[in-house]
């Protein structure tokens, strides 16, 4: 009975706690405050041989945090001659893979809307980089990384600050080419689901038919509205791919599926997309079909 009793006290802790999360603001940083925090956690991978200032591209990993299939992608930009800059968001916040899974990855803690202030103080660390080509950069963003992209993407299109910031910053979008998302999060709990994007602001999503995570109809849905409003928007539906197919380390979960010869063929995807966001003799003007 006692050991009953403390099992039922522990749980609701754990769950005052968790609580404790969903509640809490975001810390009122601003974006030197968010910079500061983040730049440890920003990792900056250069291609061999880089000659000048290179493009880049941000990557926002999943709920879970930055895992294996980041580094892939990282790897496939280097290899198009495009430096990687991985951003740990989890890192920046200590929080680690298991309370990644239980408060993350349920929306309890770090969600979109705070995490958005991320993508913006990320941005300004590229930008005061002289290694790295401020007017070509990407973003890309997995899961729980494509909710940031979004939501940060409608703070700007809405001209309001994201939590934690007093202020948008001047050009916050500046010189991004581009952002892709990979079997975003679109549910209703998004900021984005009730605001627009930025008209000038080439969008591309990557959807799995079998996600049972990310309902790819969510999405869809977002998408038709919002190019039916004149945004930049254009998405494919994989057939037969599950949510985190790409993801080779990913911790066991019955409804995801691990597809080597996907992840491959989304690698190259990604090559050909930076090659056409990024190249500079057409940079902004790209043609949207990209992949």
């Amino acid at each position: 009975m006692k050991a009953r009793a403390a099992a039922v006290l522990a749980s609701l802790a754990l769950a005052g706690a968790v609580a404790g999360f969903a509640l809490a603001p975001a810390r009122g940083d601003g974006l030197a405050g968010r910079i500061a925090r983040l730049q440890p956690h920003v990792d900056i991978q250069l291609p061999e041989g880089a000659d000048g200032p290179a493009a880049s591209v941000l990557l926002f990993s999943g709920c879970g945090g930055v895992q294996q299939v980041q580094q892939d992608y990282a790897d496939a930009a280097k290899a198009e001659g495009v430096a990687a800059v991985i951003v740990d968001s989890h890192a920046a916040r200590g929080i680690g893979r298991l309370a990644a899974r239980l408060t993350v990855c349920t929306a309890l803690r770090l969600r979109g809307q705070e995490r958005a202030g991320d993508v913006l103080a990320a941005l300004e660390i590229v930008r005061a980089d002289e290694r790295l080509d401020p007017d070509r950069v990407a973003l890309a963003g997995w899961s729980h990384g494509g909710w940031t992209l979004l939501d940060a993407a409608s703070y700007v299109a809405t001209s309001t600050p994201p939590p934690g910031f007093e202020t948008l910053p001047q050009g916050a979008l500046s010189g991004v080419a581009g952002m892709l998302l990979i079997y975003p999060y679109c549910g209703g709990i998004i900021r984005a689901d009730s605001h627009p994007m930025p008209g000038d602001l080439a969008i591309r999503a990557w959807l799995v038919e079998r996600d049972a995570v990310a309902d790819p109809d969510d999405c869809k849905g977002l998408f038709e509205a919002w190019d039916a409003g004149g945004a930049r928007i254009r998405w494919t539906l994989y057939p037969g791919l599950t949510h985190a197919f790409d993801a080779p380390d990913q911790p066991w979960d019955p409804r995801m599926e691990y597809d080597a010869q996907a992840a491959r063929d989304a690698h190259a995807r990604f090559r050909e997309w930076l090659a056409v966001r990024l190249a500079p003799e057409t940079g902004l003007a790209a043609d949207d079909t990209a992949q």
